[in-house]
């Protein structure tokens, strides 16, 4: 069975293959905001979490892309570069008014509260300093759960954290690990 131009289009993105990108997006009735049924990730998404800066500043370019458009955990094109810590691709997005910084996953988990958690210690800087508003009340569902909560969803990862003050607990909750002392700085 043969792909579609849409998916074509989506794997040429997750290889950064920018020229048969261009060539795909020169066919007015290609659908580029077409979403991976699996897992709902559009091309740009994809070219986003895999750091492909030039394909990223050339999807942004076009009409009529949704640089919001998130898959199906509601993670944004910006969120998968947060996690993933490629800040060249998150400048690109910070530039781009359209695109909402603080826009979290159906969790509530914030592209801020991500680049914390995965110690992408450039990301969360880089996000901070940005001429952007970016909400530093960090906010997940994870977030929300106590330190004997999380262990036991997570098994002996976050035990260590079963002895926690409230006073570190709260703070842990408002503010990410990471975030705590660079939002201090800010």
């Amino acid at each position: 069975m043969s792909q579609s131009k849409e998916e074509q289009l989506l794997w040429a993105a997750f290889d950064g293959e920018l020229e048969k990108v261009k060539s795909l997006c020169s066919d007015p009735a290609l659908n580029i905001n077409w979403q991976y049924p699996q897992a709902g990730q559009t091309p740009l998404y994809v070219a986003c979490e895999k750091g492909r800066v030039e394909v990223v500043k050339y999807l942004l370019s076009l009409k009529g892309i949704d640089p919001i458009k998130p898959q199906n955990e509601g993670a944004t094109p910006l969120f998968i570069a947060c996690y993933n810590g490629h800040k060249e691709v998150v400048s690109l997005q910070l530039a781009d008014p359209r695109i909402d910084p603080n826009k979290p996953k159906n969790d509530q988990t914030t592209p801020l509260w991500m680049a914390s958690q995965r110690g992408r210690l450039v990301v969360v800087q880089h996000l901070l300093a940005s001429e952007r508003e970016i909400d530093t009340k960090m906010k997940s569902a994870y977030n929300n759960k106590t330190a004997a909560e999380r262990a036991r969803a997570m098994g002996a990862r976050a035990s260590k954290e079963a002895d926690e003050t409230e006073e570190d607990f709260q703070r842990r909750k408002t503010n990410g690990p990471l975030c705590a002392d660079l939002i201090d700085a800010y």
